[in-house]
C-alpha cells in the first residue's frame, strides 16, 4: 500500500504516553504502617522537590509483589523502585540498568525508618535514577 493510505487511515498524530515510574512493594499497601506510608511519601515529595516538580505520589505506580522477577512482566517499566529483601546478585543504592529498565533496589520501608545513612544511600542513587 502506498504511503497515501495509511496517511487517509490514520488522520490523527499517535503518542506514547510514558510509563509512570513503578514503586515495588513486597507487602501490600493494606498492611504498611502509617510511618512506611509516610516515609514513602516524604521520599516521592523530595524527589518532586528537588529534582523533577511533576513527580507526586501521582506519578508513580505502586505495586505490590513478593518479589522482584522483571522477567515475567509483559510491560516493563522505564524507572523502577524497589523496597524489599536484598535479591542474590544485587546490590542496594546502585543504578541498575537492564534493557529498557533503570532500577534502585532499597531495603524496606521499614528499615529505611531507622537507618539514616541508608537513607542517604538511597536518595544519591534515586537523584541518579531520575537524572539518567
Amino acid at each position: 500500500m502506498s504511503d497515501l493510505v495509511f496517511e487517509s487511515l490514520y488522520t490523527e498524530d499517535l503518542y506514547q504516553l510514558p510509563s509512570k515510574t513503578q514503586i515495588i512493594l513486597t507487602r501490600p499497601w493494606s498492611e504498611l504502617s502509617e510511618a512506611e506510608t509516610e516515609q514513602l511519601t516524604k521520599i516521592t515529595e523530595a524527589l518532586r522537590q528537588r529534582i523533577n516538580p511533576k513527580l507526586s505520589l501521582d506519578a508513580f505506580q505502586i505495586v505490590y509483589s513478593p518479589s522482584l522477577d522483571l522477567s515475567t512482566w509483559i510491560e516493563k517499566p522505564e524507572r523502577l523502585i524497589y523496597f524489599g529483601p536484598a535479591i542474590k546478585g544485587l546490590n542496594y543504592f546502585e543504578l541498575i540498568e537492564t534493557g529498557m529498565t533503570k532500577m534502585v533496589l532499597s531495603e524496606s520501608l521499614a528499615d529505611l525508618i531507622v537507618n539514616e545513612p541508608s537513607r542517604q544511600k538511597l536518595w544519591v542513587a534515586l537523584k541518579q535514577l531520575f537524572s539518567a
